[in-house]
């Protein structure tokens, strides 16, 4: 028991190894490109609904004055 403390105690104060380190990047890495996929999709789909909208409004429109006339 007592040696496991002493172990998870240096552990805590290790330089990590460059390994290490570079696994830690990596998973840094896959998290934000997950992120930004994310996002991407986000604003792919706000376009989408967007141009949609435009599209939708200028029939409305144009149907509305048509019938003005």
């Amino acid at each position: 028991m007592f040696g496991e403390f002493v172990n998870y105690f240096k552990s805590v104060f290790d330089v990590p190894t460059a390994e290490m380190l570079a696994l830690k990047e990596l998973e840094e890495s896959k998290r934000k490109l997950l992120e930004a996929q994310t996002a991407k999709e986000y604003a792919e789909s706000m376009c989408k609904y967007r141009e949609a909208q435009i599209k939708r409004l200028t029939t409305y429109l144009h149907n509305s004055t048509a019938d003005d006339k």
